[in-house]
């Protein structure tokens, strides 16, 4: 299988984009894999692979309007 690769642009705000990075780099890969896995998981399932909810009360989040 040959690996043809191509750019991708994202427009994310800054701190989204930021913690982000912070918690993939946690999680021992960068934002480039993480939307990688995304991506297959998606293709794989025929869907986004998860529940889409509103953040648990409480919970600190970055505002994800």
């Amino acid at each position: 299988m040959q690996n043809d690769t191509v750019n991708v642009t994202l427009r994310l705000d800054r701190e989204i984009k930021e913690n982000a990075e912070i918690l993939f780099k946690e999680l021992g890969m960068n934002l480039t894999t993480a939307f990688n896995i995304f991506v297959r998981q998606a293709l794989r399932q025929g869907k986004i692979p998860f529940v889409l909810s509103e953040p648990i009360q409480g919970r600190v989040t970055t505002d994800l309007r």
